[in-house]
Formats: C-alpha cells, sequence, structure tokens
C-alpha cells in the first residue's frame, strides 16, 4: 500500500509539474498583456502584484489592419484544413486498401521527405515562382502552401485511422447497392470521423502557426496573425505589451475550438494509436 500511494503521490506531482510548465507561458502572456509598459519591464517580474489595465488590447483594435489579418489567418486555416482533410481521405483510404503497390515505398518517402525537410528549402523557389506568375501576396498561394505541406502528414495519420475499419463493413454497403462514392461518403467517413477530427484539430495548428510561409509569401494583403504579432519587434523596441495582446487573441480561436471538440479529439488519438 506504501509502494501504492508513493507511485501515486509521484505520479500526481509530475501532472502538476507538468502542467504548470505547459500553461506557465500561456498565464505570462495574458499577465503581460495587462500589463502598463513600466510593469513589464520590472525585474523581478510582476506576477500579481500589479494594476491591470485593458490600454494594450485598446492600443491593438486601433491598428486598422488587424481585423483584416485576423480575418485573413481564419479564412487561409479553414480553407487549407479542408482542402487538406479531403485529398489527405482521399488518397490515405486508396493507401489503407491498397498497401502494396509499385512505388509504394517511394511514396512514403515523399510524404516524409516533405514534412523533414527545412521549408525554406522550398518556399524560396515558389517565392520565385509566384513573383513571376503575379501570385504573390495572394490568400489563395498561402491555401496552396499550407495545404501542399500539410496534405501527407494528413496521409500519414488517416491511414492509420482507415487500416481500422474492417472491410466486411464496406462489403456489406456493396451487397446492398452502394456506389464506391456513396459507401465512402455515407459509410467509411462517419467511422473516420474521430480521426478526421484529430488529424483536423493538428492541421489546424499547423496552419494557424505557421510563420516561414506568409513571412516569405505575404505583403500586407494576405499576411496572417503570426506575421503581425513578430511585426512588434523592431531595432529600436520591443513591445511587450500590445505583442503579448496580440499573441493572446491569437490563442483564442485554437483555444476555443480545442476544448469544443475535446471529446472527438480524444477519440481519435486514442483509436489511432490500435494497430493490427
Amino acid at each position: 500500500m506504501k509502494k501504492i500511494s508513493l507511485r501515486r503521490i509521484l505520479a500526481y506531482a509530475l501532472l502538476i509539474i507538468s502542467s504548470f510548465a505547459s500553461l506557465f507561458p500561456l498565464f505570462w502572456t495574458f499577465s503581460t498583456s495587462i500589463k502598463n509598459r513600466i510593469d513589464t519591464y520590472v525585474l523581478p517580474p510582476k506576477f500579481f502584484n500589479f494594476q491591470p489595465t485593458t490600454k494594450n488590447y485598446v492600443s491593438l483594435f486601433k491598428i486598422e489592419t488587424f481585423p483584416h489579418i485576423y480575418l485573413n489567418s481564419i479564412f487561409v486555416t479553414i480553407i487549407s484544413t479542408l482542402l487538406s482533410l479531403i485529398l489527405g481521405s482521399l488518397s490515405a483510404y486508396a493507401f489503407a486498401r491498397r498497401s502494396k503497390f509499385r512505388g509504394r515505398t517511394l511514396l512514403d518517402a515523399l510524404m516524409i521527405a516533405v514534412r523533414a525537410l527545412p521549408a525554406i528549402v522550398v518556399v524560396l523557389p515558389i517565392y520565385k515562382l509566384s513573383s513571376y506568375f503575379g501570385m504573390y501576396d495572394s490568400i489563395w498561394t498561402l491555401i496552396l502552401l499550407y495545404a501542399g505541406f500539410n496534405i501527407p502528414f494528413a496521409i500519414w495519420l488517416l491511414t492509420s485511422f482507415f487500416n481500422q475499419i474492417p472491410t466486411e463493413i464496406e462489403e456489406a454497403a456493396r451487397v446492398d447497392g452502394a456506389s464506391n462514392t456513396r459507401m465512402f461518403i455515407q459509410v467509411i467517413l462517419p467511422l473516420a470521423a474521430p480521426g478526421l477530427v484529430a488529424t483536423g484539430i493538428f492541421i489546424s495548428l499547423l496552419s494557424w502557426n505557421e510563420f516561414l510561409i506568409p513571412v516569405i509569401m505575404a505583403g500586407e494583403n494576405a499576411k496572417t496573425l503570426p506575421v503581425f504579432v513578430a511585426s512588434f519587434i523592431s531595432n529600436k523596441n520591443l513591445d511587450w505589451g500590445p505583442m503579448a495582446a496580440a499573441a493572446t487573441v491569437a490563442m483564442l480561436p485554437i483555444v476555443a475550438l480545442t476544448v469544443f471538440i475535446q471529446r472527438w479529439l480524444v477519440t481519435g488519438l486514442s483509436s489511432g494509436a490500435v494497430k493490427d
């Protein structure tokens, strides 16, 4: 009993420490966003003993381009995630049901290479091409680039989920007269819904937080939130308060989405961990 109690205490202590380490940066960002400029630079830092202010948020929303940039990030994230899920699910289903075919090893290597290669290696040539064809600083260019980088990741994740669906269900649907398209949409996708949700969350996080692609491929028209937050850093000064306020506002959609679909996310992650 003492060993069990000691293990339980150590487990809870580890969880508490891990939770604190994970949440402390969020707390620091939010607390900085409601500090005045003097309290921001005080050492040692003030965590509770300061007078809260909304001045940083007021100055943030007074920036005329901020709503446009915020909508840019939302639109690019949603459309690129949907595009990645649609194309990724079709490809992953084919990979799951046709596990052995000529060139499969090469395709697997290419998918890993897309995610393993530094993005700068690919983005610089694309920058030259987009400038030549007049596609620089376009939201749709960002969407295509995000989807291009995330589709291999979606295929890799979704293949394991489709492998968990018994082929007997598909055979029963075909016996009932369902076409391949109808069977995939009405039978396979609902069964793989937890996996689609989990994959969609990961892709949304990757798209929402992407910095390198928009900093190179976007100007004022297609600028996204990560680039906007980084714009508070200059050679002359660093506006911690407004930057923390922008970062806090940028976190809200992803946090709200994750909390809202937490149940499906946990189900998807646990089911995807099962191997045949």
